[in-house]
């Protein structure tokens, strides 16, 4: 890495660069101050006159001392902001030794949190990376402000070592006053919270309605991990390895980067400033201002990139990037620039992507009510990255396999999870990034709307993959699964370090957050729903809220005419989901809800549900019947009390929760679930494919639950034999996977087998092995057929096996949809057995 000081050689620095070295340095700071007072004569008195005046000074400095020592200050700033501890943070650090310092200081602030009265307002960020060696320089100024007079600020830094800092009164960065700067008497860092402390000295501090500037020179390294910035490479064509440099900051990772309020809390602006070797180029969240040259060198050449101030965001949704990329371009409607940036040579995979991302953000610009407010959008390809994307905003960060898409060889899932991504992370540019959270507990505000928001986004791009009705099999009944488990969590949960906040990133935030999103949008109605949100955006732009705040915002929307926070704290604040209880009585129909909890086959299933009986819920309880089979009607139940539903006993059938938009289960009684199986027995099409997958869903897991006889999903499962469509035969043949792994080696695998093969026969016949059709049914061929296969089916495992062969043997391709299912159908042919070998040896 080229030095510092031979940049300063080929460099002519303007007179700002000239003060920003000194003022990173403090070299201009060293000067000595000027005598103020110069003695003219020498005062001479007698030696009584001395002795008295001698005793008269003596006893006014000790009265003076006395009064420093006791009397109680009507002003200034001590440590006594600091709070005891109250054991929020790491529970594990209670013990006051825990916050003994390698020094044997004891550590002063014992909280993982920040001081929430300290607040930053911008950033300047310089940073030089060498990909090479992997260290970095750089500098950061950070001008705050302060609500309450303190003689301490605490700050984030993790894996970097402080080379100078200092704190200055005023927003000019530049400024040589000494008389502005505090003087700084203790830095501590405490690596458990991964805060430095900068305390100042006695009688110096800060005061509310002052700018103030803090100055930090620090060195750090590009990690190995895929957190903070860290390296990446690629490979090219020609089997070269290249390498760049990324960020993901998300939740707490940008303290690895540079010294910040690393909270989402605190938003500032950002203006980033990158040096970079000339073979490579910079991206940050906003568009480059300036670039240039900096140093040149034998066979070496920096530049620095200078970028435009960016809008006020949270830490962890700054993003930078340096690397060697090629991109692709084009705009919206409202001429926003939206590129697509990958690896030389898969630019070609990227018009997909870039289709749908310019589409998607025309139609969230609509559908939230306010344009999208930065100058431009990039999405970037990572080779290496641990999550399926990330939503900084300006710089969508996503690995490959969620943002490249190759028309021959990716399959439909593949496709469809593109689409799906790109959306998931373009309505965070709004819900997330526009409006944040104030603090990570309420993580599901973000994930769970942008996890609902994708699927409306993308069914109004691809309106022919109806993803609506794929939602209840993507997320829906996947966050019903874990949060039917004992050890399931809220969906808003209190989190304070590091390690709590990541395990909140869960299906229950993503899944069942969405799913409760959309329970509320069947109830009010999508024009409700988004007047709601584009109130709640308008309001909280650029600031931070909290669930509450969406409450009332959609409140408002439906004229108070719906309590959405009293409804939705129910389902937010408390674990697992109601099971609402459906029986007849007199020619009234009752219903009643208690906690269902998964635990099958347990004799101790009464004591487990003990604790929870008093759970309940505010359930929209939906319902269709055979007299209005297309009108749904809506039943509010809030307690654990039964109740009466103004329901006509001349329906030869009732079905709850419509298309699956509630976050429950339903238990029907016997005669009940007989008259719905009749239904789908003699023209399931009466009953919508959501309609259908739910009864399906809640048969198997109230019977794998033990509440219901097996025999009710069997009988139900009869009607697939008439069944074309993918989301009820997806759902059935999760479950009965399910099944297979249970009865596994027991007798009643076989029987369980033979009647899986009766049910698929007649789809496998119609479906085939022809990679055609629609989107939905390309999905639905490979579920199809590989369960035929793993039902031991002896054409379809002779199909794929010779398709298999004539791949090997004779280089026939495989249609990607099909891959899976021939790939894995016979392990144990010859050819798989030499592969299983050599992976061996």
């Amino acid at each position: 890495m080229s030095s510092t000081k031979s940049m300063r050689m080929n460099v002519k620095m303007n007179e700002q660069e000239v003060d920003d070295v000194a003022f990173l340095t403090g070299e201009a700071m060293a000067g000595n101050k000027r005598v103020l007072y110069e003695r003219d004569r020498i005062a001479v008195c007698s030696q009584k006159r001395a002795l008295i005046l001698a005793l008269f000074v003596f006893f006014t400095l000790f009265l003076i001392a006395l009064i420093i020592a006791f009397a109680t200050p009507l002003s200034g700033c001590s440590l006594h902001d600091i709070p005891p501890f109250d054991g929020t943070g790491y529970p594990e650090m209670a013990d006051s030794d825990k916050f003994l310092l390698p020094t044997g200081e004891e550590y002063p602030w014992r909280d993982s949190r920040l001081l929430p009265f300290v607040k930053p307002l911008r950033y300047t960020i310089s940073i030089h990376p060498n990909l090479t060696t992997l260290d970095v320089t750089g500098w950061v100024v950070i001008h705050f402000i302060v609500e309450k007079e303190t003689s301490f600020i605490i700050i984030h830094a993790r894996n970097m070592k402080i080379m100078e800092k200092w704190v200055r009164e005023g927003v000019d960065q530049w400024s040589l006053d000494p008389e502005k700067v505090q003087n700084i008497s203790r830095l501590l860092e405490y690596k458990p919270f991964q805060q430095w402390y900068i305390e100042f000295s006695d009688g110096s501090c800060l005061y509310p309605g002052k700018n103030y500037s803090l100055g930090i020179r620090f060195q750090t390294r590009i990690s190995q991990e895929l957190e903070g910035f860290y390296l990446s490479s690629y490979t090219t064509a020609k089997g070269e390895k290249r390498l760049l440099a990324t960020t993901h900051f998300e939740p707490t990772y940008a303290r690895s980067a540079f010294p910040c309020f690393d909270e989402p809390q605190f938003k500032a602006t950002f203006k980033m400033i990158i040096t970079r070797n000339q073979n490579h180029k910079s991206l940050f969240n906003m568009p480059i201002k300036k670039i240039e040259t900096v140093y040149y060198g034998y066979n070496v050449e920096l530049w620095r990139d200078e970028f435009e101030e960016s809008v006020a965001m949270s830490t962890y949704l700054v993003a930078f990037v340096v690397c060697d990329y090629e991109s692709i371009s084009n705009k919206t409607l409202k001429l926003i620039e939206v590129s697509i940036h990958t690896p030389p040579g898969l630019l070609n995979q990227a018009t997909f992507a870039l289709h749908a991302a310019v589409n998607l953000m025309d139609f969230y610009d609509e559908f939230f009510g306010i344009p999208y407010p930065l100058p431009k959008q990039d999405l970037i390809a990572i080779p290496d990255f641990g999550a399926g994307a990330m939503e900084n905003w300006g710089l969508i960060t996503y690995r490959e396999t969620s943002i490249l898409y190759d028309s021959i060889e990716s399959s439909s899932a593949a496709h469809q999870w593109v689409a799906v991504v790109v959306a998931h992370e373009l309505a965070h540019q709004w819900f997330g990034n526009l409006v944040t959270m104030i603090w990570w507990n309420d993580l599901w505000l973000n994930e769970g709307f942008a996890s609902f928001a994708e699927y409306v986004g993308v069914d109004h791009i691809r309106p022919e993959w109806k993803m609506m009705e794929q939602f209840v099999l993507e997320k829906t009944q996947p966050a019903l699964a874990l949060d039917a488990l004992s050890s399931s969590h809220p969906i808003s949960v209190s989190v304070q370090d590091p390690k709590s906040i990541e395990s909140i990133f869960d299906t229950i935030s993503y899944s069942k957050g969405a799913a409760i999103l959309r329970m509320l949008e069947s109830v009010i109605g999508e024009e409700t729903l988004r007047r709601g949100l584009t109130e709640y955006l308008n309001k909280h732009k650029f600031q931070n809220a909290n669930t509450d705040d969406l409450w009332n915002a959609l409140s408002q929307s439906t004229n108070g005419s719906i309590e959405v926070k009293t409804i939705m704290d129910s389902w937010t604040l408390q674990m697992g989901f109601p099971l609402v209880k459906v029986r007849l009585e007199n020619r009234t129909v009752k219903v009643k809800q208690e906690r269902f909890i998964l635990q099958p086959f347990a004799a101790n299933r009464s004591e487990e549900m003990e604790p929870l009986k008093d759970s309940s819920w505010h359930i929209p309880l939906t319902y269709i019947t055979a007299l209005q089979p297309s009108t749904m009607s809506v039943k509010w139940i809030n307690t654990t009390e039964e109740s009466d539903l103004p329901i006509s006993l001349r329906a030869d059938w009732i079905k709850f929760n419509v298309n699956q938009t509630g976050f429950y289960r339903v238990q029907y009684e016997k005669s009940m679930w007989d008259s719905l199986i009749n239904v789908l027995i003699t023209n399931h099409n009466v009953f919508s494919p959501t309609d259908r997958a739910n009864l399906i869903d809640d048969a198997f897991t109230l019977s794998k639950a033990g509440i219901i006889n097996a025999t009710i999903p069997l009988e139900m499962s009869k009607y697939l034999k008439k069944e074309t469509e993918y989301v009820p035969w997806a759902t059935a043949l999760e479950h009965f996977r399910s099944w297979t792994k249970i009865l596994y080696e027991k007798p009643a695998h076989r029987l369980l087998i033979a009647f899986m093969l009766e049910l698929l026969d007649p789809i496998y016949k119609n479906i085939g092995w022809s990679d055609s059709g629609t989107h939905l049914t390309r999905l639905l061929r490979g579920d199809v057929l590989a369960a035929i296969i793993h039902c031991d089916n002896k054409e379809a495992i002779r199909e794929a096996r010779n398709r298999f062969t004539s791949w090997i043997e004779k280089n026939v391709r495989v249609p990607p949809n099909l891959r899976e299912v021939v790939y894995s159908a016979d392990t144990s042919m010859p050819v798989w057995t030499g592969i299983a070998s050599d992976l061996r040896t």
